[in-house]
């Protein structure tokens, strides 16, 4: 007779790349597992599609709107084993009281961000996938996979892209801040250096970025396929997959470039690679270019919604326009 599964709820409630970097622990996690396995993940309504793309990472998935409470009964009837925290917040801490499991908790290192911001600390913060790791490796025996897992298996290109007219790179156009969005002159002069090669763009990112696709679009018309706003998830990975190349900045598409093994240009503004946040494993290929005369290791914030040279100076705004 089959024993029972060991049930594992893992947490992550945004953001897609957080998310999608959860693929090569979960992958970790199950390799280290002795015995049938159960692998549930929570997340919130509006990054099901991301987690959807782990495919058969995930058993099931669990969702909430605002609060853990829309989903403890479930998990209580679940019967679930082992919490694996890996967001560490008050949603987090909720749900670990009320299911009252053992339960291993990400190290955010917020103090270690900090001392890099104020210039205070020399060392790069390790990256997230060895910390998602971390908080059940000791338990687990778990072992850092050498390779991402499969991610958007089935994921399909949007109807309105035609594969068989050419090859094509992928240009991501949006950022979370202002510290993280590519400048449109650099844009510009990435979709025109593609152009002379023989490669169309296409241009994805969120409906939010609307007016920034169209401005591309409109003064490169020949040379680009604006599909920003107009794609999921999926059909971005799908974009990704088949890709020659991408561009990216420090963004959820960066992570997901680096897991579909597509060559990735990422530039870097007032973020840092040194955050612990720099593509994982990516493929060959594959480039980081941070602001030119300024300190490759020391970010101006955290998330990138602040720059320390007074607002003047925005470390995006300091790379050229080369490619």
């Amino acid at each position: 007779m089959s024993s029972r599964p060991t049930r594992i709820l893992v947490v992550r409630f945004s953001s897609i790349g957080d998310i999608l970097l959860t693929a090569p622990a979960i992958k970790s996690l199950r390799s280290a597992i002795h015995g049938p396995c159960e692998i549930h993940f929570l997340t919130k309504s509006n990054m099901r599609a991301s987690a959807e793309g782990l495919g058969n990472l995930v058993d099931c998935i669990h969702t909430i709107d605002r609060n853990t409470s829309e989903v403890a009964e479930v998990l209580k009837a679940e019967g679930i084993d082992y919490i694996i925290d890996l967001h560490s917040n008050v949603r987090s801490r909720s749900i670990k009281r009320t299911l009252g499991c053992v339960a291993f908790t990400l190290r955010k290192e917020n103090v270690a961000k900090w001392l890099l911001v104020r210039g205070w600390r020399k060392q790069p913060v390790t990256h997230i996938v060895e910390r998602y790791i971390d908080s059940f490796r000791g338990a687990f025996g778990a072992q850092t996979p050498d390779t991402w897992p499969p991610l958007f298996e089935s994921a399909r290109l949007p109807s309105q892209f035609y594969a068989d007219q050419g090859p094509w790179n992928v240009l991501a156009v949006g950022a979370a801040h202002a510290g993280k969005q590519i400048p449109l002159e650099r844009m510009q002069s990435i979709v025109q250096s593609a152009h002379v090669d023989g490669k169309r763009t296409v241009l994805i990112g969120g409906k939010t970025d609307a007016l920034m696709g169209e401005s591309i679009s409109l003064a490169l018309p020949n040379a680009v396929i604006n599909l920003v706003g107009k794609t999921s998830i999926a059909e971005s990975a799908a974009l990704i997959r088949g890709a020659q190349h991408i561009h990216a900045g420090d963004t959820g598409m960066m992570h997901l470039a680096a897991a579909l093994q597509t060559p990735v240009t990422s530039i870097w503004g007032c973020t840092r690679p040194s955050l612990g946040m720099e593509p994982w494993l990516p493929s060959a290929g594959s480039q980081v270019i941070l602001p030119p005369g300024k300190d490759g290791l020391r970010p101006c914030s955290k998330l990138g919604n602040r720059c320390r040279f007074s607002g003047k100076s925005v470390c995006m705004k300091q790379h050229t326009t080369d490619v």
